[in-house]
């Protein structure tokens, strides 16, 4: 099946995704920028970053729900391959969080008092939300390979225990600094390669499990078999 088949899923995709829950934790996130902001309350670069960062976690909460498929059982057998199913995911998930977080990202400026939204480090923390999101969706990903039910129930926990994992790492490894810390991009390296690891995690599991392949082979086997005799 060509990639090119891929827009075309989009429209019918979207509609069959389970947006709830991906809305209720983004709009706590945006909730949790927007409170103070709107207020007279005068927050630091530090603080800003953190509301930032919980923010990012809610965000990515909700992304590893976004690959459940309540059809999944029977879409199992319909001969769309597994990676293209996913690519159409992709192509619908990705916008919606990157506009998402763009708003996250404008209201935490726009709402900063005496200039301090000019020097929050955006980029850093974008990466951070990414590498949050990825692996949401690469855990999601991995539990959906095994058993299409859910995915967003195994990356839930498993998202929040990376996070507090993290504030736990010492200084050498730690994941989580404030924005004037010496360590911010080397720390931030280290997002970017656990972004990496997510997303190659996320391409290995939207490949057809070997056994379904094993099945195919036996049933078309089987059909030439039958079509000889």
């Amino acid at each position: 099946m060509s990639v090119r088949v891929v827009p075309r899923l989009f429209r019918p995709v979207a509609r069959a995704m389970p947006w709830w829950t991906f809305l209720a934790a983004a709009g706590l996130g945006l909730a949790i920028v927007t409170v103070p902001a709107a207020t007279a309350v005068t927050l630091t670069g530090e603080d800003l970053v953190g509301l930032l960062r919980v923010a990012a976690v809610c965000g990515a909460l909700g992304v590893g729900f976004l690959l459940d498929d309540p059809a999944a059982r029977s879409i199992a057998t319909v001969p769309t391959p597994r990676p293209v199913r996913y690519a159409a995911r992709a192509g619908v998930i990705l916008p919606a969080a990157a506009v998402w977080w763009a708003l996250v990202l404008a209201v935490t400026v726009a709402g900063a008092e005496d200039g301090i939204g000019a020097t929050l480090p955006l980029g850093g923390v974008t990466v951070e939300a990414a590498a949050l999101g990825g692996v949401a969706l690469a855990v999601a990903a991995v539990r959906l390979r095994g058993r299409p039910d859910s995915g967003g129930l195994l990356a839930f926990p498993v998202l929040l225990g990376l996070v507090m994992a993290a504030r736990l790492l010492p200084d050498r490894m730690a994941l989580f600094v404030p924005p004037d810390d010496t360590e911010w991009a080397r720390t931030h390296e280290r997002w970017a390669v656990l972004l990496v690891v997510a997303v190659a995690v996320s391409t290995w599991a939207s490949q057809e499990p070997a056994r379904r392949w094993t099945a195919v082979a036996r049933r078309r086997r089987s059909l030439v078999g039958h079509r000889r005799s």
